[in-house]
């Protein structure tokens, strides 16, 4: 336990030394809270029943921090693994690559955890901002978008033969999902036929469900719609994944 502990700090001090993805999970969305704070500021707003536009807008930045982390972060660092042999040379030591993919993906929850943590602070700190819903639902819609994004991250992952078609993968992924899930500009100003095109993105229903449990909704019940379509991406991103990924 202490050696996978080791290799978990080492693997997230790795993650912090990226510094693409560093930036879009720690500072771009607490960034974007200070420069629409400043813009709309956060007063109550009676459309959105008391709620402000940082208040509204958080829980798609949280899907924003999720997505960079599963969508950048896995895929390149799997890759830059795999292609550089280094999953192969740690099969024949001590620690196996089973526990490497271990370590991976904790160092991958806790960056997702602290990205999340600055958000809601600066949010707190800056704009007051507001939380209307269940700690409980917050969490649990949390814990799923973040293993449907994960699990997206690894079918990337796995079909990507190298770190550098990782990352052109990744960018052609996250960009359109930024605009159009709700991340990072709300999906109520796109055209209609635009929103049906983004309902079927992976991080739509992640961004759904998110806003829903914040704004105290119970979304296991009012947005079925949103949860099939969150449980298709995950399980078929987890069937490409066994079924492409390669150790070496």
């Amino acid at each position: 336990m202490r050696g996978l502990a080791r290799l978990v700090w080492t693997e997230f001090l790795l993650q912090l030394r990226e510094p693409y993805a560093a930036f879009f999970t720690l500072a771009f969305p607490p960034l974007l809270v200070l420069l629409f704070g400043s813009i709309y500021g956060n007063g109550p707003r009676p459309d959105a029943g008391g709620l402000g536009t940082i208040d509204i807008a958080v829980p798609g930045y949280v899907g924003m921090v999720m997505a960079t982390v599963a969508i950048f972060n896995l895929p390149i660092s799997l890759a830059s693994y795999r292609e550089r042999g280094i999953l192969r040379r740690m099969a024949v030591t001590p620690v196996s690559p089973v526990a490497l993919f271990v370590a991976h993906l904790v160092s991958l929850a806790l960056l997702i955890v602290c990205g999340i943590v600055l958000l809601v602070m600066v949010a707190k700190i800056g704009y007051h901002l507001r939380f209307p819903g269940s700690l409980p639902s917050a969490l649990a819609a949390g814990i799923l978008g973040g293993i449907a994004m994960l699990a997206f991250g690894f079918a990337l992952a796995a079909v990507t033969p190298s770190a550098r078609m990782a990352q052109v993968a990744s960018m052609l992924v996250f960009y359109p999902m930024l605009f159009l899930s709700g991340m990072a500009l709300p999906r109520e100003i796109l055209p209609e036929r635009v929103k049906t095109i983004a309902a079927v993105l992976p991080a739509t229903p992640v961004v759904t469900v998110l806003r829903a449990a914040w704004e105290n909704v119970a979304w296991w019940r009012h947005e079925a719609s949103a949860l099939l379509v969150l449980a298709l991406w995950t399980v078929g991103a987890l069937v490409v994944a066994a079924w492409r990924f390669r150790w070496e």
